[in-house]
């Protein structure tokens, strides 16, 4: 096979936003000589390979033959991911609906795989038309204000996405990672060409964040959502028919009595 040496030293070299200089003086070699190295016009010995590997997190292997590429565009599909822990109803044999409240969240990213962890989260049953019957649903509380108007403490109904690359147009979804846990936010796909998903929330106070891929664990794409904080009028809602009502008559029966104020003097 083909060495990829050359193209992948340089893409990697890049994706740290090193120069070649950096980079050689981490490595404990001249400029010229990485250079080289880069345009294919040397080849390095495999104690440098082995630092060069090093250097980049990865293996020698990967780094002359370039399969960490096709690894990570697998996973981007979901190719390469877990089996989904699911929990079922044993009577009906249907799938039901795993609550992950937000005092489990913080725990989420580290038991998602466990069965056994996973029973002990709330599930219930939800049987409308508008969910698919062989999807997998899963319902997140949310915490905190970056996506207002939904309220803090909101319960985020989603799908389960399997393949990455589907996500994406500034659609809201739960994204669960390892870094960061669970977040709910609107998702921007740099997968095919940055290797990461850039996050948007709907709150401008919140400024975009971008988390690499293979930080992500699961992402979920969010269908309807459960608040138990009402709207109210004073919260800038609509009023009612009967309140405009009230406040004309009101403002109605101020006008007469200025009138009346004016035309007694």
């Amino acid at each position: 096979m083909q060495s990829k040496l050359p193209e992948n030293l340089k893409s990697l070299r890049k994706s740290k936003g090193w120069t070649q200089q950096a980079l050689a003086d981490r490595l404990g070699l001249t400029r010229p000589t990485l250079g080289a190295y880069e345009e294919g016009r040397s080849e390095p010995k495999l104690s440098v390979l082995i630092d060069m590997a090093a250097c980049f997190g990865t293996t020698v292997d990967t780094l002359v033959r370039g399969e960490k590429d096709a690894e990570s565009a697998e996973r981007a599909k979901g190719d390469r991911m877990r089996v989904l822990t699911v929990s079922v109803d044993s009577a009906s044999d249907r799938e039901r609906v795993v609550v992950v409240p937000v005092k489990a969240a913080a725990g989420y990213a580290h038991g998602y795989g466990d069965p056994e962890w996973v029973s002990r989260l709330p599930t219930f049953g939800l049987p409308l038309k508008e969910l698919a019957p062989d999807s997998t649903y899963r319902m997140f509380q949310i915490e905190g204000d970056s996506m207002l108007p939904i309220p803090s403490g909101s319960y985020i109904l989603c799908q389960y996405v399997d393949d990455w690359m589907s996500v994406g147009g500034l659609r809201p979804h739960i994204v669960v990672t390892r870094n960061d846990g669970v977040v709910f936010k609107r998702i921007e796909n740099d997968l095919p060409g940055g290797g990461r998903l850039v996050l948007h929330s709907d709150n401008p106070a919140f400024a975009p964040y971008a988390v690499a891929g293979d930080d992500v664990v699961e992402v979920w794409r969010a269908a309807a959502y459960l608040s138990f904080e009402l709207p109210s009028a004073l919260d800038g809602q609509p009023a009612s028919a009967a309140s405009l009502r009230s406040a004309l008559d009101t403002l109605r029966g101020e006008i007469d009595a200025l009138k009346r104020s004016e035309s007694a003097s």
